[in-house]
């Protein structure tokens, strides 16, 4: 396989993968406007939150049982489960908690009220193994000693599972305010947590950055909303977390945000970049090239983002609530075509990346950060065509000089070599490779030579030279000409041109003589005249 295929095909994949991530993302999204109300920051924001989510259906405890086979279903194997913390995938069906049991994220004995709906809440809830939950009992989550608990120092894939848990947490702090019959005020703070209280805050801020939001919660926190697609056990809210992941440090975050994110060499005044990317042109049926652009971020708070791509272009970092953790941070952004190379024409789009935090510490920081920009372009050309003749398409020509007296001198012909233009109005330049000449070359000679970048729609001049100090004859010099695409994925050599001089010398040979030589032949010519003349006279 050429390496233009394997291009070909990995373009292909990557539209797929791209294609296949918008869609997932799409169908899990909230409807429009059910944030609208969601302003402020601090406990405003948070109280908004709390009045957008407390109206949902409640399910019983008994009820998880069957709608956790739903919502934590194995996406390679829907007979099974995923289970929380070790990433074990076990069979769905209940077999009275043998297998598996239900996991209160946030505990019952910290708050959780076990006649309330705190205590079937589905986003609480979790498929487990039991002697994982057992051997967590209520320990909070965290690191720093024996009394907390984090996914992580178990088998993968416990890091994947620390910022779902974290986003439980908040979800369950802002729905549980205390203001429900059964319930009480739950509260997150830093450090280890007293009564009705979860943390640690710090840690549980620090796995939401470096755990992100992925399609599995998405679809999770989609079915349990959904009463379309999950009619016997959704609850009709959503968790605004997983939705829209930069309302975590709105709430929580310990300062204003400081982060800028950007594109390029330079760091913004007011958070606002772009970079252009040019990915060159390429021959209609080739693979454009792959490009990975460098997104940085700056400041000690970390945040969220998102990316969209538009036009021909995407990227397989497009989505919603992306995430750089604290500190300097750094990583690549791919940019790829859509669409293929079947037509001839130029390819463009735009990559945006959004800073979506919702405060700010300063000029182009967190929510002051404008968005940043990645324009990316490309060419589609048509093969080149090249031809003798500006209008159609002429692979052969012949410069005939005709008949030249001898000893004239040098007579010249011009002559031109096209790049015929598309129907696209997008060629190729056209390279001539090579000229070789045979036949006559001491007298009939050509400027001819290797040439590159004839662009499409336009002509190179050339010469041919006749020398007509060359011996009376008849000459003849035929010339081909090897030409290509210019030197660009998918370039091919293109039909060779021949061109045949021709020309004659004529009249009488004057061989090479000294003066005297001339003189006495002018004399000798004289004197035959005379004597022509004289037997004239004498006839009359």
């Amino acid at each position: 396989m050429t390496s233009a295929k394997c291009l070909g095909f990995l373009a292909v994949g990557l539209f797929v993968a791209v294609a296949a991530a918008r869609v997932a993302v799409a169908q899990y999204e909230p409807p429009a406007g059910y944030y609208s109300s969601a302003t402020g920051t601090g406990t405003t924001l948070e109280n908004n939150l709390h009045h957008i989510i407390d109206n949902h259906v409640s399910r019983s405890y008994d009820a998880a049982r069957q709608a956790l086979q739903l919502l934590d279903q194995d996406p390679n194997d829907p007979t099974h489960i995923i289970l929380v913390y070790n990433g074990q995938s076990v069979i769905g069906t209940w077999d009275a908690g043998v297998t598996w049991n239900r996991e209160h994220q946030w505990p019952r004995s910290r708050g959780v009220d076990t006649s309330g709906p705190d205590t079937s809440d589905l986003f609480n809830l979790r498929s487990c193994n039991p002697s994982l939950n057992s051997s967590r009992g209520n320990e909070p989550y965290g690191t720093g000693s024996s009394s907390y608990w984090d996914p992580a120092a178990l088998a993968a894939p416990g890091t994947n599972d620390r910022g779902d848990c974290s986003r439980a947490m908040f979800y369950m702090a802002t729905r549980y305010d205390g203001s429900d019959a059964n319930t009480v005020d739950l509260e997150l703070v830093d450090g280890f947590p007293g009564t009705n209280q979860m943390g640690d805050l710090a840690k549980l801020l620090e796995w939401h950055y470096s755990d992100p939001v992925n399609d599995t919660e998405r679809r999770r926190n989609h079915l349990i909303y959904s009463s379309a697609d999950n009619p016997a056990y959704y609850q009709g809210n959503r968790n605004p977390f997983i939705d829209r992941p930069e309302f975590a440090w709105a709430i929580w975050g310990p300062y204003p945000n400081d982060s800028t994110i950007y594109v390029g060499s330079t760091v913004p005044g007011d958070g606002t970049s772009s970079v252009d990317v040019d990915l060159g042109r390429v021959i209609v049926g080739s693979a454009l090239s792959v490009q990975n652009v460098t997104l940085h971020k700056i400041g000690t708070a970390p945040t969220t983002y998102d990316v969209t791509a538009s036009g021909d272009f995407a990227t397989t970092a497009a989505g919603q609530g992306r995430a750089f953790v604290g500190g300097t941070q750094s990583r690549a952004i791919t940019v790829q075509p859509v669409g293929g190379t079947a037509i001839a024409g130029v390819r463009s789009g735009t990559v945006t990346i959004d800073n979506t935090d919702l405060t700010s510490g300063g000029a182009g920081d967190g929510s002051a950060d404008g968005n940043d920009t990645i324009n990316v372009s490309a060419e589609v050309v048509a093969h080149a065509e090249a031809s003798f003749d500006g209008s159609v398409n002429e692979d052969a020509a012949s410069a005939d000089f005709g008949a030249v007296d001898v000893g004239t001198g040098e007579h010249v012909l011009a002559f031109s070599i096209y790049n015929l233009e598309g129907d696209s109005g997008f060629t190729a330049d056209l390279d001539l490779d090579a000229v070789n000449c045979s036949g006559d070359t001491d007298v009939l000679t050509t400027d001819l030579a290797p040439t590159a970048g004839i662009a499409g729609g336009t002509s190179q001049s050339f010469t041919a030279t006749l020398d007509g100090s060359a011996e009376v004859g008849t000459y003849e010099v035929t010339c081909t000409i090897a030409v290509s695409d210019e030197n660009i994925p998918g370039a091919q050599s293109g039909t060779p041109l021949t061109l045949t001089l021709t020309g004659e010398v004529a009249g009488l040979q004057v061989p090479a003589a000294s003066t005297w030589g001339l003189v006495t032949l002018a004399l000798f010519l004289l004197i035959a005249a005379t004597v022509v003349a004289s037997r004239r006279q004498i006839v009359v």
